[in-house]
């Protein structure tokens, strides 16, 4: 039986109401869970699901993102709503396409300073291209960031926050940052940092209404959790934006703090018993824990030496002393002469007591990565963001069979291949011996003479490269962006390869081929276009003179149209060595190719010979 205080004096209970009292406001209590607060936990809450119409919305938004990545996702946010269900996909883009001043009205991406796309900073659903902030939001979502917001902020009104989600497609992660810089400039904020004599540097997470601080092991480190809002996606941004930091932080702090107690503990043991090791490049004392040794005569080198030398390598002049490409590994660097290496495991051991030892650690395997790339001669199809690089390597030439060739010919081959292949089989019922003998002699040409083996690899070469195409997906995980492999430059579809270069070849060939068949006056500067007559020209002041020259013949007619020929070579010319005259010939040669078209620059009989190749090759 439970205890139950008794009062000193009177009786227990009046009356009837009085016995029932306690136990009404036991249940009452237990009934509202007032007492209770449900938290958050991130391993057992999953991601909410969408409702049936916001997947659509969300499934057509991305198809559009990846069609127009250029324009805003708020112009197709706008534009979904606008229309019915049927075809959503097909009435935006036909709109887009024929009236995109009206919708866009100027919300395009804007890139960095450095023309390349900001890096995605945003939370990534199941669509590539689609953020979660981008994406469109339920109602759930929606009330529950409302409610948070109004319990956080306060001091501004309702129509200030919701102004505020609704700019940011009611994104708690987007808003907050908003919502609290207008706070700082509330005069209520200001007056209650006043009184409470509280820090203006913002609200911190211990404050946030939502959530809830609760002692952990350590009276010091007390740990946060998330009280639930309603919505399990809510309930995981604010876990991801506040609670996260501050966990991994204090795990950073407490295994800091374990690491330095523990080379404490081991160095004092070591001096005790008279373990310690000298550095052979420092002559300093250290315990066994905080020494590298060299992989063949065992010297002796602390972590402190070996941090300094990795250092010294990546940013100054020690790369060529330090870096083993052989080995892919740190020299030994206690002696001139020796011949052995660090491990890596030591390396990064070392490297990794550091607080940017992680960060060293990568660039100096990716340098390592990148010269040992460099020395072995491969040819390699290179990210142009990052270090990655990838092996771009031709494979074998192999004949497709005769089911696979045919279809290639009668589908995607031109038509003179075509008809090169429907006269050769009706040519092979008449000339069986002869065209025979043709093959076994241009097979035995290919394989026999070197040079038309060339010819035949670097047409086999374009073919591959044709079929592969310009893009290129970058596979380090901290990157992953799409480039071209021909102009460098991040892929946008619809891509066009040296755009700008374009436009600059473009408006110099304009320029000549106008002031080739522009006359100007010497005086007066006065450009005018003759159409038909003499050459003689009248200045605005009294005179005369010849447009061309003293001894030009007075009524002959030039032809303009070479003269326009001669002016865009050139220009043509002249823009080449102006604009690219300090990048590698085969740059040059694809920017070329990309600019004025491969046909210009590919002969005939290679065109011929890439085709038959094409339709040949598997």
């Amino acid at each position: 039986m439970d205890y139950v205080p008794l009062p000193k004096t009177g009786r227990l209970w009046k009356g009837k109401v009085d016995f029932l009292r306690p136990f009404k406001g036991g249940a009452a209590a237990g009934e509202s869970g007032d007492h209770v607060t449900p938290l958050y936990d991130p391993e057992l809450h999953r991601h909410q699901d969408d409702e049936p119409d916001l997947k659509n919305l969300n499934v057509a938004l991305a198809a559009l993102i990846d069609i127009f990545p250029d324009i805003e996702p708020e112009v197709f946010r706008e534009m979904l709503l606008s229309v019915s269900e049927e075809s959503r996909v097909e009435i935006v883009t036909e709109q887009l396409l024929k009236r995109d001043a009206k919708w866009i009205r100027g919300r395009y991406r804007a890139p960095d300073a450095t023309g390349q796309d900001k890096p995605a900073t945003a939370t990534p659903t199941t669509f590539s291209c689609l953020a979660v902030e981008e994406a469109f939001r339920s109602e759930s979502y929606k009330k529950a960031v409302k409610q948070v917001c109004y319990q956080e902020f306060r001091s501004l009104s309702h129509s200030s926050i919701k102004a505020v989600l609704a700019e940011h497609n009611h994104s708690y992660t987007l808003s907050r940052p908003v919502l609290l810089q207008l706070t700082t400039k509330s005069w209520r904020y200001t007056l209650s940092n006043l009184l409470t004599r509280r820090s203006t540097s913002g609200q911190q997470a211990s404050e946030h209404p939502y959530i809830v601080r609760h002692p952990g092991q350590f009276v010091d480190n007390p740990t946060s959790a998330v009280r639930r809002t309603g919505n399990a996606d809510l309930d995981r941004e604010i876990w991801m934006l506040l609670v996260r930091p501050e966990s991994h932080r204090q795990q950073q702090e407490q295994l800091e703090a374990d690491r330095s107690l523990a080379n404490q503990l081991a160095e004092s043991e070591a001096e005790q018993v008279g373990a310690l090791f000298d550095c052979e490049c420092c002559y300093s004392s250290v315990n066994f824990e905080q020494m590298a040794f060299c992989d063949v005569d065992m010297h002796q080198l602390c972590h402190d030496c070996v941090r300094r030398t990795v250092t010294e390598a990546l940013y100054g002049q020690g790369w060529a002393r330090a870096a083993d490409l052989d080995k892919n590994a740190l020299r030994c660097f206690a002696m001139e002469d020796c011949q052995g290496c660090i491990p890596r495991t030591s390396t990064h051991l070392a490297l990794s007591r550091n607080e940017d030892g992680e960060a060293a650690w990568g660039e100096f395997q990716a340098r390592l990565t990148n010269d040992a790339l460099i020395k072995s001669g491969i040819r390699l199809q290179r990210c142009p963001f990052c270090t990655y690089a990838e092996a771009d390597e031709i494979p074998t030439l192999a004949l497709r069979d005769w089911r696979n060739f045919w279809a290639q010919v009668a589908r995607k081959s031109p038509p003179m291949i075509q008809f090169t292949f429907v006269l050769l089989l009706t040519s092979m019922t008449l000339f069986t011996a002869p065209l025979l003998m043709l093959a076994m002699t241009t097979l035995a040409l290919f394989k026999l003479y070197p040079p038309a083996g060339a010819i035949l690899n670097e047409s086999w070469t374009r073919v591959y490269k044709q079929r592969q195409g310009s893009k290129f997906k970058c596979g380090n995980p901290h990157c992953l962006r799409t480039s071209c492999v021909r102009c460098n430059a991040l892929w946008r579809d619809p891509h066009t390869c040296f755009e700008s270069e374009k436009t600059s070849l473009r408006t110099a060939i304009e320029s000549s081929a106008t002031a080739a068949v522009k006359r100007t006056c010497p005086r007066c500067m006065l450009s005018f276009v003759k159409s038909s007559g003499c050459n003689k020209l009248h200045f605005r002041p009294n005179g005369g003179r010849c447009s061309e020259c003293e001894r030009c013949d007075l009524y002959g007619d030039e032809d303009e149209k070479a003269a326009i020929r001669e002016a865009v070579g050139v220009a043509e010319r002249a823009w080449r060595d102006k604009e690219h005259g300090n990048v590698d010939a085969q740059a040059t040669e694809l920017m070329v190719e990309a600019l004025v078209g491969r046909s210009r620059y590919t002969k005939w009989w290679q065109q011929y010979l890439d085709g038959i190749v094409d339709a040949l090759a598997r």
